[in-house]
């Protein structure tokens, strides 16, 4: 009589198993020896899935926030600028100055439309939550009331909110980093580029229910370590679609750095339409009085 052999008490292998399945199931060794062998292996050849993932700290991300958001603003500067507007139904193009003061409490912002000639004394002023406008025809000057930040600066795909500061995306919202990946920037520069989303804080006073952030983190070399990208704007937060997008491109040397030198806000219902910015030239730590963000200056 032929003896049976009894079934297996093991369970049967996968018969074709993945990679995934062998670093699961193998030994804490082999496991070690895996994730060493991983580590040697170039950026690109290693999953985006791991890359995302790296620790990184809600503060560092809201630092990564902070300096792209002042990059081209520093603690105090003056700049001068070329705005250009394409719509449908207008063009339009200005030229202007801005000054900003953020050494200390209250942040200011001063905006002065240097041309063209119909639009030249036209100027904006932000003091902490206070904004007041300027017109050289009338010589009144308004205040603006919180209902206004949404609303268009003088006819740009800009809000007054964007221009003046009010939203503070470092402040108003959390992080969270979706995706790491190592590239070059337009100069041809080693840099990685990071993908976050912002969502607001509680009761935070916001526009957007949901921002994502793309950053540039420069490796090495001169000029700022951290460097906006693109910032696309969602009305709510489940939105898949963008309603606005902001890019920053044509990286030139300003004072001493390299710095993106164009903005182009585009409304990405209207594909033909965007408002572009030019920096024309810009001056970081710039010493200003009390008397250059008095209403007295918007005159």
């Amino acid at each position: 009589m032929t003896a049976t052999k009894p079934p297996s008490s093991r369970p049967p292998s996968p018969s074709s198993p993945s990679p995934t399945w062998r670093s699961l199931a193998a030994p804490p060794a082999a496991r070690r020896l895996f994730l060493q062998l991983l580590a040697l292996l170039p950026a690109a050849a290693v999953p985006m899935q791991l890359r995302a993932a790296e620790a990184v700290s809600e503060a560092a991300l809201s630092q990564w926030i902070h300096e792209a958001e002042r990059v081209l603003r520093g603690r105090s500067s003056a700049a001068v600028m070329k705005m250009h507007i394409e719509r449908s139904d207008y063009q339009r193009s200005y030229d202007l100055m801005v000054l900003s003061d953020d050494r200390s409490e209250p942040g200011k912002v001063l905006i002065r439309m240097l041309g063209p000639a119909l639009w030249r004394g036209n100027a904006t002023l932000k003091v902490g939550e206070r904004i007041s406008f300027y017109d050289p025809r009338s010589r009144r000057i308004t205040v603006m009331g919180s209902s206004m930040l949404a609303d268009n600066w003088m006819g740009s795909h800009f809000s007054n909110d964007d221009l003046m500061r009010e939203t503070d995306l470092a402040r108003h919202y959390g992080y969270e980093l979706l995706q790491k990946t190592r590239d070059k920037d337009e100069l041809g520069r080693p840099v990685e580029r990071a993908l976050l989303r912002l969502s607001p804080k509680h009761a935070a006073p916001v526009a957007w229910g949901k921002v994502e952030y793309q950053l540039q983190l420069l490796e090495g070399g001169k000029g700022a370590s951290v460097l906006p990208l693109q910032v696309d704007y969602f009305r709510r937060a489940d939105d898949t679609q963008a309603q606005r997008s902001l890019r920053y491109s044509q990286l030139k040397p300003l004072e001493g750095r390299v710095l993106p030198t164009r903005l182009t806000m585009k409304a990405l219902d209207k594909p033909d339409e965007y408002t572009r910015i030019d920096y024309v030239r810009l001056k970081f730590d710039s010493d200003f009085g009390a008397d250059d963000f008095s209403e007295r200056a918007l005159r």
